[in-house]
């Protein structure tokens, strides 16, 4: 079982971590999804399953081939990331004409010999190219992810960015341990370590792992605080949606709030109902605003909302719609007001039902 996780898990967790980034037409959206799916393609290509595919249609080898293709394109798409968010043009320019060289060169290579066997004619070559494909992204990669690293103001962003260094270091040791070995293979040297399950199974899985759970941390954190931003701001958004079910674009349900997953556009769209549903009921929230009754502002603010909902309910006649509302300068400071003024309201609700 362990065996089978270690073969298949690494390719299953990328191609679940492709499913989950969603399509953009970012540009850096766009790279890390395509990093992403590079190793996606690199890992289960790999696989003994793909393995025995190429091999039973007479092209045994040439998942390797591919799969190592696929780790140089998401090396290079992880490299030009990295090489535009700190402005290096020059290089950004540059990498892709390296990498298109040393694919190239790894395709005639592989041309020319019969399999990737190591004793095999070329077969040191291939991995010499290989090697000398990978190392320069793998480096620029780790470097700049450092220079992020000491930048970033964000502490999941920078254990993020530490998962990343230690896998691209984890696989550059990989590619220099396989580079010694095609080079022994073929001459009196000796690398027997290299050829053992530590440097050769265990490192290049833990550098998977490593640079996927790196991407995966910062989106997750992100993905929870909205989601939990989201959860926030249901008991007041719902409260206004019973007074006025015209602000919703979707009606609350049992399933849906379950299945509602907090896209961007969807904690968005909430921020906004909320705010329609507070325009409606301002003209009913009482008049002796700005008076200091020993509440916070939020308590204060949640607290009128109440009062003008069950005005509102009572039939009675609107007071005043003179005042304005209070809140952020952007979304961000505005959905961080309102999930405030979300917990206030609950808090109050729940006084209530207490008495």
């Amino acid at each position: 079982m362990g065996e089978v996780l270690r073969r298949y898990g690494p390719a299953l967790l990328a191609w679940g971590m492709l499913l989950w980034l969603r399509p953009s037409p970012a540009p850096g959206r766009r790279l890390v999804r395509l990093c992403v799916l590079g190793l996606a393609l690199s890992q289960t290509l790999l696989t003994p399953a793909a393995i025995h595919l190429t091999h039973a249609a007479g092209m045994g080898g040439v998942e390797r081939l591919a799969g190592h293709l696929a780790m140089l394109l998401a090396c290079w798409a992880g490299a030009q990331l990295l090489l535009r968010l700190r402005g290096h043009q020059a290089g950004a320019r540059a990498n892709p004409i390296w990498a298109i060289t040393a694919g190239s060169v790894m395709t005639l290579l592989f041309a020319l010999t019969p399999d990737l066997y190591p004793r095999s004619p070329w077969v040191m070559e291939y991995c010499v190219a290989y090697a000398v494909a990978l190392l320069p992204e793998l480096l620029v990669i780790a470097l700049l992810c450092l220079r992020e690293r000491r930048a970033a103001p964000d502490r999941t962003l920078r254990l993020g960015l530490s998962l990343i260094i230690a896998g691209t270091l984890a696989a550059a040791c990989y590619m220099a341990s396989r580079t010694a070995v095609a080079v022994a293979a073929r001459t009196s040297l000796d690398f027997s370590p290299g050829q053992g399950f530590a440097l050769s199974k265990a490192l290049p899985t833990a550098a998977h792992l490593l640079v996927l759970a790196g991407v995966t941390v910062p989106a997750a954190a992100t993905w929870l605080r909205r989601l939990r931003r989201y959860r926030r701001l249901r008991p007041l958004w719902l409260a206004l949606y019973q007074a006025e079910p015209a602000i919703a674009l979707e009606p609350p349900g049992p399933l849906r709030a379950v299945a509602d997953l907090p896209t961007r556009l969807r904690l968005y769209r909430r921020v906004i109902e909320i705010r329609d549903g507070l325009l409606a009921i301002r003209p009913y929230r009482p008049t002796t605003r700005g008076q200091d009754d020993g509440r916070d502002h939020h308590a204060r603010e949640a607290f009128e909302i109440a009062a003008a909902l069950r005005a509102r309910a009572a039939g009675e006649r609107p007071r005043s719609d003179a005042f304005g509302t209070s809140g952020g300068h952007d979304l961000s400071s505005d959905t961080d007001y309102l999930c405030r003024l979300a917990d206030a309201y609950r808090a109050l609700t729940r006084a209530d039902r207490r008495r």
